[in-house]
């Protein structure tokens, strides 16, 4: 009798990651390597008006939003590695990501889906957001990570110069690029982003002093 030949078991399908796995699928991260990364965090987050149930709102719906965003432009925020800030996230690319995807499209994602929470949020619960993204060498160890790059990210994030641009600018969300980044971007091919949409900001921050780009979305009549 002719045996039946075993069947061979199918490769497993990657199917996209539901929200849930996306915010808490822990990321595998090189000891060190040259990659983008990218800081976000709420403005006035510790304004009075908004207790510590909040706040834990705003968190939750800033994190939903930056997943919503990434998977709209097709950037893996899954297989980033991922640190809480309290009040933002730090996030850092698995090298084979361009470095413009977190330019364009993810900026003008952010956009699109802050408005549309924004639409029918309250003025405590209203989100307001800041993001920078710079690239270098990132070190990992048994804390997190580490170097040169994290802290100049963090300067340009926090600087008093950007937040007063993006009070001036009357919108809710504001991106501020690293010079090094913004060089190595439209120095490759100025068409990957709209080059001419961003504005030179100078910031100065401790021992930072610095030339950095700011994108705004055009506010809404």
């Amino acid at each position: 009798m002719n045996s039946i030949p075993a069947r061979r078991p199918r490769p497993p399908v990657r199917l996209s990651p539901s929200v849930t796995e996306i915010l808490t699928r822990p990321p595998d991260l090189a000891p060190a390597m040259h990659t983008t990364l990218a800081a976000i965090d709420i403005a006035a987050f510790g304004d009075r008006r908004r207790d510590d149930e909040i706040q834990l709102r705003l968190r939750r719906q800033m994190y939903a939003l930056l997943a919503e965003a990434c998977a709209m432009g097709s950037l893996p925020w899954w297989d980033c590695h991922r640190e809480d800030r309290g009040d933002g996230a730090l996030f850092v690319a698995p090298q084979q990501v361009p470095a413009e995807l977190f330019l364009d499209p993810l900026a003008h994602h952010l956009t699109a889906v802050l408005r549309r929470y924004n639409r029918l949020a309250g003025d405590a619960v209203r989100l307001r957001l800041r993001l920078a993204v710079h690239s270098g060498l990132v070190h990992r160890d048994d804390h997190g990570v580490a170097g040169h790059a994290v802290v100049h990210l963090f300067r340009l994030l926090e600087s008093g110069a950007f937040k007063r641009a993006l009070d001036g600018a009357a919108t809710d969300f504001g991106l501020i690029v690293s010079d090094r980044l913004y060089g190595d971007i439209t120095g490759r091919n100025r068409s990957l982003i709209d080059a001419g949409a961003y504005r030179e900001l100078r910031v100065t921050s401790k021992e930072t002093r610095t030339r950095a780009w700011t994108w705004f979305p055009t506010p809404r009549t």
